[in-house]
């Protein structure tokens, strides 16, 4: 058998190039640092935010959400000449009412208290909660007394996109519930808590994400945010297409509330009615039948002549 093997590798060879890369690996996905302007010794840069636009109530009320965005500049300071090691195990906020941090820190009932926090969101993995449910359960953390909790459960990044909208929606809620004066916000009384294990991957996704769905800004500058605040995040190169795919997803629903939103005031408009063009005709002519019969065959044609392609032989003849 070993023989027959042998005679036969002298025999063919293969047709194209193999590679032993690992072609299924995520495209590495770079995120430079942001231009820092220092003011008074210290790093600064400013994102900037796109109004909220959007009528459906699918991440909350957009009325709220609207007052949201344009109360809050998102001017940063970097902590890159102040951070330490240590502070990997503290929770940091990357707005004001947002922070980023462990486990550890969301059952420390002192820190939860002193912070005012008024919802722990854990982001977990299914896997662990399928094994234990609960774990990383914030409502079981003595912590959690008298606030409110939630959880976000997902093993591979893939699985995120289809999940995070109810997430970011409760999240939104729950801020305008303890909000005293929406128009303006005068006064938001709420404080969310994003955690996972480390406090620097799935909770960092799902913040980065959150301040992309609601700020409308793209998948690098919300990375660059989060990263300015906590500098330990490590998002993987699946998160961070990941965020890439959400940031498509939230550009082309912003696109389409922009034009029901063109759409409704120019139906909305003062004559109207009576500017509008004649309708033309939708009953097909004669000639018509015909052109689309011959357009159909052509169409037939070119389907025959692509089914009718060689394939390439994975291997040739050694001396051919």
């Amino acid at each position: 058998m070993a023989l027959s093997m042998e005679s036969h590798s002298n025999h063919y060879v293969p047709a194209q190039g193999y590679s032993d890369k690992r072609q299924l690996e995520a495209p590495r996905v770079n995120v430079p640092p942001p231009e820092l302007n220092y003011k008074d010794g210290k790093p600064t840069f400013q994102v900037q935010p796109v109004p909220f636009n959007q009528i459906s109530e699918q991440y909350g009320n957009p009325g709220f959400l609207r007052a949201l965005v344009s109360s809050n500049t998102l001017d940063m300071t970097h902590s890159m000449l102040t951070w330490q090691y240590e502070m990997r195990r503290n929770a940091q906020p990357i707005l004001p009412f947002l922070f980023l941090g462990p486990s550890s820190v969301a059952r420390d009932a002192t820190f939860v208290k002193d912070a005012g926090i008024t919802l722990l969101v854990a982001a977990r993995s299914s896997k662990s909660v399928r094994t234990r449910k609960s774990f990383l359960d914030p409502a079981t953390f003595a912590s959690s007394t008298g606030i409110a909790t939630g959880t976000l459960d997902f093993d591979h990044p893939a699985e995120f996109i289809s999940l995070v909208k109810p997430v970011i929606k409760a999240i939104n809620d729950h801020l305008e519930a303890t909000c005293t004066s929406t128009p303006h916000l005068t006064r938001i009384r709420g404080k969310v808590l994003i955690f996972c294990e480390s406090g620097n991957d799935r909770s960092a996704l799902l913040t980065a994400a959150y301040l992309m769905i609601v700020y409308g800004i793209e998948a690098i500058a919300a990375i660059q945010m989060i990263q300015s605040q906590r500098f330990s995040i490590t998002l993987s190169d699946d998160m961070k297409n990941v965020l890439l795919d959400l940031q498509a997803i939230t550009s082309a629903e912003r696109q389409v509330s922009d034009a029901n939103a063109a759409m409704t005031s120019l139906n909305d408009a003062p004559g109207r009615d009576l500017a509008a063009p004649p309708r033309p005709s939708t009953k097909r002519n004669i000639d018509d039948f015909y052109t689309s019969d011959e357009e159909m065959g052509d169409g037939l044609e070119q389907m025959e002549s692509a089914n009718s392609r060689g394939g390439v032989a994975p291997f040739v003849d050694a001396d051919g």
